[in-house]
């Protein structure tokens, strides 16, 4: 029984150990404090304003996001590979990768806030008026910057720093919430964006400083043609990431249109709940991208090691949203309740999805982001379209189903690769078919 015992802390030691695995740590206790602070700050806006105000500041700020997916144009995961290799020119790097992604984001915000009134009422409500188009901009900007310096301190292995500016971002926008909806009047859900802004704003200020630190020495020069160099590398991130990313952002969107707004302050509160789950595995699978180009042996050790916390983690949840989904979304209050069959089959995600982004992250160390893209591509399709499928036909429930439905399927499509590498031979050769 000891030596039992004692073999199974080993194989724990083992499943835990490494500096990758410690830079995902670091990720996920960032993790922990933005989702705890974002639960409290979901919590309030659900006690002082409309659940229907609530639906549509998630929506606009899922609108955002969603943007922001486009507008870094591969940029933020391209960093995770080029500082993990080159730390001399980092600043540079980051300088220019962040002037760029804020210049597209800018004129994206523009003309999509111009064109949002015209295809969604619900999220063009959170765009009324010129301060509301002006948060809209500003709060993808400043989106769009901090998805690319996040991956950024991937790249650098300093995770902590994204946990220091997480941290600042979920305190300082949470300290500013009940300030401005008591200063707010018309309670729209305005004043849950500029809240939610106004957290970006500082914890980039905070975040620039210890860069600007780390780099001490460093060059500050736009760099422009190094990024132009490496376009079609770019271009293949940047499907990639629209593909992998693009779904989870359009469901907020298409269920604030397709059901209405209060189902989606429901759905928001769900989403955030599965979503501290669900990003361990996604974490996990991030910073395997810092690994070395086609090394296949430590792939396989890589993966083997995510894979194994991910199915643990996926047991435990899974009985655990079965018992409490209802419990935990009361505490929003009464009419968020009504998630609480969708947050069970939500809880059936976790593996699925932990299969899928390590699919992503394999394609990205392996070269092979072309290939990879028309089969997430395919996947969010799925995603998109099932869910749809299910919100017109049974509400929030339906949703759940029609994504859980999308996600077995993208097992089938994804799993063979994850399944060959943790199958691989313990010494395997460099990959000869990578591609850079």
């Amino acid at each position: 029984m000891a030596r039992r015992f004692e073999g199974s802390l080993a194989v724990a030691r083992a499943a835990t150990e490494g500096q990758l695995v410690r830079n995902a740590a670091s990720l996920y206790g960032s993790t922990i404090i933005t989702s705890f602070l974002g639960f409290i700050y979901w919590f309030i806006a659900a006690r002082m304003v409309p659940a229907r105000a609530v639906g549509i500041a998630s929506a606009v700020q899922a609108a955002a996001q969603l943007l922001a997916v486009f507008c870094v144009i591969g940029l933020s995961t391209l960093l995770i590979s080029e500082l993990s290799h080159d730390r001399f020119h980092a600043r540079s790097l980051m300088l220019t990768a962040a002037t760029l992604v804020g210049f597209v984001a800018a004129v994206s915000a523009g003309v999509v806030s111009i064109a949002v009134h015209s295809f969604s009422s619900t999220v063009g409500n959170g765009l009324d008026g010129p301060v509301g188009t002006l948060v809209f901009i500003l709060l993808s900007i400043f989106t769009t910057i901090l998805v690319v310096l996040d991956d950024a301190c991937i790249g650098l292995l300093r995770g902590d720093l994204q946990l220091l500016r997480n941290t600042v971002f979920a305190v300082s926008k949470l300290l500013l919430l009940p300030l401005l909806i008591l200063a707010w009047a018309t309670h729209s859900g305005t004043e849950l964006v500029v809240a939610w802004l106004a957290g970006l704003v500082i914890s980039l200020v905070v975040l620039t400083i210890k860069l600007t630190k780390l780099t001490e020495g460093q060059a500050s020069r736009l760099d422009f043609r190094r990024l132009f160099e490496k376009r079609r590398l770019i271009a293949g991130h940047h499907w990639l990431n629209i593909s992998i990313s693009a779904p989870r952002l359009i469901l907020p969107i298409l269920v604030a249109t397709l059901v209405s707004p209060v189902a989606n302050a429901a759905n928001t509160a769900a989403m955030l709940i599965i979503g501290f789950v669900n990003i361990i595995p996604t974490h996990l699978a991030t910073v395997l991208f810092a690994l070395k180009p086609g090394d296949e042996s430590a792939l396989h050790r890589e993966v083997k090691k995510s894979m194994r916390i991910s199915l643990f983690v996926a047991l435990v949840s899974a009985p655990f949203f079965l018992v409490f989904s209802h419990l935990i979304l009361g505490i929003f209050g009464h009419s968020y309740t009504s998630a609480s069959t969708a947050l069970v089959i939500l809880g059936l995600t976790t593996y699925p999805t932990a299969v899928k982004v390590h699919f992503v992250s394999i394609s990205r160390v392996r070269g092979q982001m072309a290939r990879a893209g028309i089969s997430t591509l395919i996947g969010a399709c799925f995603e998109v379209g099932l869910a749809a499928i299910g919100a017109v036909e049974h509400g929030l429930t339906g949703v759940a189903v029609g994504f859980v439905a999308a996600e077995l399927i993208e097992v089938a499509i994804y799993g063979p690769v994850v399944f060959g590498v943790l199958r691989a031979p313990k010494n395997p050769s460099t990959n000869p078919g990578f591609r850079r």
